[in-house]
């Protein structure tokens, strides 16, 4: 595993558990300590409704706006960013694999994207599907303007890692809570774009191992998938994209 991958591509593993009241003993009983608290903003877009066309295609254009302190005032920097499901990107039981791109490489590759997708026909923006978000400064891509935010996240994110040398060192586990006031974990690994199936199918096993004794010790159901924030919030707010989804086999049928 790459400690500092240096490619455009990275990969991300990562399995979901619920979060009990006895998570935070949990982590530290096997030598986990929190390494960063940071809070940000999540912004999701696609084509129009019901022209929804990457996320059905398991390909997410995320811009995150992340709370930074610059000199004495504190401020937001963000960057675009894609999630691209893999071959078998979703086990059954809520492990997934996803190739992720940042900044410059991101953009281009949306702008890339939106151009293959959108080259044989006209998609029309209407004003009505940005309404929602009318209060908020929504991040612009020049070329993506048929893209409009379908979902937007804020989250204030926990980050543990191991302090001390052990079969979970190299794993990061975040508990997010979410301005909806849902909580979820994940355990994660990173790879470089150029890693061995073996290498990830390792890993897997570890991150496996790990929700597990995390779940069993907090008495929870490791084998129940537990869903992500996006997918809490489109079950919740929009129903239809969340069927399209399921439908789409992006997104597992709910337990």
């Amino acid at each position: 595993m790459s400690s500092s991958a240096k490619s455009d591509v990275e990969i991300e593993i990562e399995k979901k558990f619920a979060v009990s009241d006895q998570t935070s003993a949990i982590l530290k009983s096997y030598g986990f300590e929190v390494v960063q608290k940071e809070e940000f903003v999540d912004w999701y877009f696609d084509l129009p409704a019901p022209q929804w066309k990457f996320c059905l295609d398991d390909c997410w254009f995320r811009y995150r706006e992340k709370k930074v302190k610059i000199l004495n005032n504190w401020g937001w920097r963000g960057a675009w960013q894609v999630k691209r499901g893999r071959k078998g990107t979703r086990d059954t039981d809520g492990m997934t694999t996803y190739e992720e791109l940042q900044g410059k490489a991101a953009k281009e590759l949306i702008l890339d994207l939106l151009s293959a997708a959108t080259a044989n026909e006209s998609i029309e923006i209407k004003n009505e599907s940005n309404s929602q978000y009318n209060s908020h400064d929504i991040p612009h891509l020049d070329g993506g303007e048929q893209l409009v935010p379908f979902a937007r996240i804020e989250t204030f994110r926990t980050s543990w890692g191991a302090a001390t040398s052990n079969e979970f060192s190299g794993l990061k586990v975040d508990i997010d809570k979410a301005d909806s006031g849902y909580m979820v974990g994940e355990v994660e690994a990173l790879f470089d774009g150029i890693s061995s199936q073996e290498d990830v199918e390792k890993e897997k096993g570890k991150i496996r191992k790990f929700v597990d004794l995390i779940t069993r010790e907090g008495e929870s159901d490791a084998e129940t998938a537990t869903i992500g924030k996006l997918e809490f919030v489109l079950m919740k707010e929009f129903p239809d994209l969340y069927n399209a989804c399921i439908k789409a086999g992006v997104i597992n049928e709910p337990n």
